[in-house]
């Protein structure tokens, strides 16, 4: 089959409808039912879950009943769209997104006087100013009454066309570094290995090898029981709880050590190097120690700052200043390929392929550099100064190159950036230079800046690895990924608003419609009663950060057989690699005593046990969310990390 068969009509028809599902699925399933939210993180479990059912049940059940299913190819396309669109509705963006843009008002008091501090920089083409639908957003309407549509079609249609061009540009950088992820340093790309397993079917059999290996089956049983029971424990109180957290206080009780295992997380980390696995659970276990001793000896390095915790601020600048560190470096280990790059958009080298791209080198470098120019208009039309909006777009750029690239590399399901680039940019700037207009600026961008814990570059990243192993033909791919980022944020959008105005936001999710407003309003109050020059002290834990990245970047590369990997120095400090490192390290002893003691070809033969694990515990949460949504139970949360 030639390349670019599998990018069809009917694999595009089948992502949008994947899209649309897991955008509609994911905000009743966190918002309504409190239960587990599938496409909040990396792992992106929505799209597996959806896959799994399609591969195992609805394309077996089409070449039954017609004759005909979808190819492996078709079944990458699918799975890329939906892969893209589980970065949307929830963490991601629109699940923070809606209720920010009317919350400010909302919760504005006498107490906290956001109407004099806050109120007068809210830029009225970004948020909703009608208070009467802001206050039925968040307490319901009335029976009889319709949703206020028109008055979010405004801000909605603002928002949208900065998402556009920021998801545009992130695809563009994307294109340009693909090559040397990809084809030079060979990264593993851990999170594409089960969706590829599970579609591949070369003699064209009805149900693929993989579901036909017992292993999977094996694997897939131990969460599958431990979920299902606990499950049923919610509708039978007779049924025991089978409750796999193991705290283990140390160093006077000072930090908390819970070994319960995350079987996904564990699957995961099974098919990393040893090295990297490592260096994962050694710096998340020295971020941990490091804490308790201060706690012991009474020394703070700061007070918390928004999504750093639960490293201290100076401790997670030391974090950032690494994650530089790794982009910089691998920008110049790549710097010939990207020499390349230039010239063919500059003078069009016909010596240098990129026919196997998403898009022409010339579209995605000019992509790139217009991206940068347009997103900076937009955000200084919004309020932000200039020098903060040229300061926080470039920080979280290569923040999210940084995770994007420790997502392929680590393949984590859980994980975020050690500090949000709007923390940053005040940092670097001072809040006195930010002012309160640049602040309440900085604070509307929460949404897709501030908890990173899913976004469309890290998931684009892990779908071109797929079309690359299939032979996608990638030009047509973009505009399937284009429809599929169209199609989830008008879903997750529209179901968001309609659970708002039906239940009424306060009733829903805690977090979405509470806790993240008045978590951000402080912050901005914070930042302007306490006005603040530039932040030495953190930046300098910054470039320390940056210079033990360095060092340990030398004696990895100088000593062969160097057990640590230092991209653990990136991403192990705050939350939530804090609680998933017990898992990440069974993972890694589990490897390393098979490697000694099976070989290689142990390893291989027991790795559909670990991704039944994967696919068992979100598969098995997915099913619970089918039942528990057909029979009103609420609360079964088989999924969740905090």
């Amino acid at each position: 089959m030639p390349a670019g068969r599998g990018v069809t009509l009917r694999a595009i028809a089948m992502g949008v409808v994947g899209c649309l599902t897991l955008s509609a699925g994911e905000p009743i399933s966190v918002l309504v039912m409190h239960s587990s939210p599938m496409a909040a993180d990396y792992s992106t479990g929505a799209a597996l879950f959806l896959f799994f059912l399609l591969t195992l049940v609805i394309n077996p059940l089409a070449k039954i009943l017609t004759g005909s299913r979808l190819s492996p190819r078709e079944l990458a396309t699918v799975y890329i769209m939906m892969v893209v669109g589980a970065a949307i509705p929830s963490w991601g963006l629109v699940m923070n997104l809606i209720p920010l843009m009317g919350g400010f008002v909302y919760y504005a008091t006498v107490e906290n006087d956001w109407v004099a501090l806050i109120h007068p920089y809210l830029p009225a083409s970004l948020v909703v100013d009608d208070y009467e639908a802001i206050q039925k957003l968040f307490e319901g309407i009335s029976k009889g009454e319709t949703i206020p549509w028109a008055v979010w079609l405004r801000p909605l249609l603002g928002w949208s066309l900065f998402i556009a061009t920021l998801y545009f540009t992130t695809l563009c950088l994307l294109v340009v570094l693909r090559k040397q992820w990809v084809e030079r340093e060979r990264l593993n790309f851990p999170l594409a290995t089960l969706p590829l397993e599970m579609s591949a079917n070369d003699r064209d059999e009805t149900v693929p090898p993989f579901f036909r290996n017992y292993l999977t089956w094996v694997g897939f049983a131990i969460p599958a029981f431990i979920g299902s029971v606990n499950a049923l424990h919610r509708y039978f109180n007779f049924v025991p709880w089978i409750d796999l957290n193991v705290h283990v206080p140390i160093m006077r009780n000072s930090v908390w050590i819970n070994f319960r295992p995350l079987f996904e997380v564990m699957g995961l980390s099974y098919l990393l190097n040893l090295d990297v696995s490592m260096g994962i659970w050694f710096f998340a276990m020295l971020n941990m120690l490091a804490m308790g001793a201060l706690r012991m000896l009474g020394w703070s390095l700061g007070p918390e700052q928004p999504y750093s915790s639960p490293a201290p601020p100076s401790i997670a600048h030391l974090a950032l200043g690494a994650m530089f560190f790794l982009v910089f470096s691998s920008m110049w280990s790549g710097r010939h390929h990207l020499k390349a790059v230039w010239r063919k958009a500059w003078h069009g080298d016909d010596s240098v392929d990129d026919s196997g791209e998403l898009l022409s080198y010339r579209v995605a470098v000019f992509g790139l550099l217009g991206g940068l120019v347009l997103g900076t208009t937009w955000l200084y039309i919004g309020n932000m100064g200039l020098l903060t909006a040229v300061v926080f777009q470039l920080s979280a750029l290569i923040i999210f190159v940084g995770l994007a690239r420790i997502i392929s590399q680590a393949g984590l399901a859980y994980c975020r950036a050690p500090v949000a680039p709007a923390v940053f940019t005040v940092n670097t700037l001072g809040s006195s230079v930010v002012g309160p207009s640049g602040l309440t600026a900085l604070a509307l961008n929460f949404p897709w800046s501030a908890d990173i814990r899913t976004f469309v570059m890290a998931s684009a990243a892990t779908g071109l690895k797929l079309a690359e192993v299939t032979r996608l033909e990638h030009r047509r791919l973009f505009w399937a990924i284009a429809i599929a980022i169209g199609a989830t944020f008008t879903g997750s959008a529209i179901t968001v608003l309609y659970l708002a105005y039906a239940h009424g936001g306060i009733n829903l999710g805690g977090w979405q419609f509470g806790g993240m407003t008045n978590y951000t309003g402080n912050w901005i109050v914070r930042n302007i009663n306490s006005p603040e020059p530039v932040h030495i002290w953190h930046l300098s834990f910054a470039g320390l950060g940056a210079a033990l990245m360095g060092l340990l970047t030398f004696v990895k590369n100088r000593f062969v057989g160097f057990p640590i990997h230092p991209i653990g120095l990136a991403v192990g400090l705050p939350h939530p690699v804090q609680i998933i490192w017990p898992s990440v390290f069974f993972a890694w002893l589990c490897k390393a005593l098979i490697l000694k003691y099976g070989g290689a070809r142990l390893y291989v033969r027991l790795r559909p046990l670990f991704l039944g694990m994967v696919l068992g515990s979100f598969g098995t949460a997915g099913i619970w969310l089918i039942i528990d949504l057909c029979t009103g139970m609420t609360g079964n949360r088989l999924i969740y990390i905090g």
